[in-house]
């Protein structure tokens, strides 16, 4: 899919004369692939994203969300969005700030941005291939869980208080303007809005890929699997811990699944770091610190990393 990608990535590395598979080369290769591809998600998905708000009858749609059942239907149906959606977590990013800026309810955005990097088809269908379909559709069941309590969790928090006014800022030029009318408007309307999106994201976008760049660089083979060989309960929260700072895509994680356990890594553990660096990273973190508080982002991590904390566990306790 992201051959033109993988190919402009290789070229830079070969013009470098570095290795491509280690150190400052991996790290290279890493950051021209991931950049490009990030880069024309945002601009796609932001684009969708600005189109779909022209259309839909968004106040309609809030006022049903902000009762209390349809508030409450909200969570699981945001959890399911996220679940179809095959993006990673700097990819959701953009349509988090769609149904922040459609002033959607605070829960049901974080809903959608918990579940969605963590499960997606092609994740289930490689996880139902390799440890069985049983284990599969509990990953989904449990990373859609995550989405929903997390959303409830921010919900009574009254999380909104802790977003930065860029965050609601309107994208548009002028919030209460009518919305243009006819496709070539809507079209030109939603191009620009991207645009705006991705000059606001994209100093914290070069920042989040470099941090993710080195760590995939020059963080050691085999370093993770020594780490959490032990079974003690205290490495499934260390575990969920170490894979904050990683930037991996849920489908990267069934591979290093797989590898951890034939290491000797409990089940558990080894599902609760590739969930912690699936769910949350800290590229995606430093993305979201130009529409989120600094308590925000920390009490979005807590609530992920106790989520995949009480997952290692209960996998480790029933395998």
């Amino acid at each position: 899919m992201w051959t033109w990608a993988e190919w402009t990535a290789d070229r830079a590395v070969a013009l470098t004369g570095l290795d491509a598979a280690r150190g400052a080369g991996a790290a290279l290769h890493f950051f021209v692939y991931d950049l490009q591809k990030i880069v024309a998600l945002i601009l796609v998905v932001a684009f969708i994203m600005a189109l779909v708000r022209g259309a839909l009858p968004l106040e309609r749609i809030r006022a049903w969300l902000e009762r209390p059942g349809g508030r409450f239907l909200g969570y699981p149906a945001a959890a399911a969005f996220g679940a179809l959606t095959p993006f990673c977590s700097c990819s959701s990013v953009p349509v988090f700030l769609g149904f922040i800026q459609a002033r959607f309810p605070i829960g049901v955005a974080f809903a959608f941005l918990i579940t969605s990097p963590i499960v997606n088809e092609i994740a289930v269908a490689l996880l139902g291939a390799t440890f069985g379909w049983k284990f599969a559709f509990t990953y989904a069941g449990v990373g859609i869980a995550l989405g929903i309590f997390g959303g409830l969790a921010l919900t009574f928090m009254r999380a909104e208080r802790w977003l930065t006014p860029a965050a609601l800022a309107p994208v548009a030029t002028d919030e209460d303007d009518l919305p243009p009318s006819g496709w070539r408007a809507r079209l030109r309307d939603a191009a620009a809005t991207s645009l705006r999106i991705l000059r606001r994201i994209l100093p914290w976008l070069l920042a989040s890929l470099a941090l993710g760049a080195g760590l995939h660089g020059f963080v050691p083979a085999g370093f993770f699997e020594r780490l959490f060989a032990g079974t003690g309960a205290w490495t499934v929260p260390l575990a969920s811990l170490a894979g904050l700072p990683l930037y991996l895509s849920a489908n990267a994680t069934v591979p290093l699944l797989d590898a951890f356990v034939a290491k000797g890594v409990p089940l558990g553990t080894a599902l609760a770091f590739l969930l912690s660096a699936v769910g949350v990273s800290l590229p995606e973190l430093i993305m979201l610190r130009s529409v989120m508080s600094v308590r925000l982002l920390l009490v979005f991590s807590a609530i992920v990393l106790v989520g995949t904390t009480l997952v290692g566990w209960i996998f480790n306790a029933l395998s």
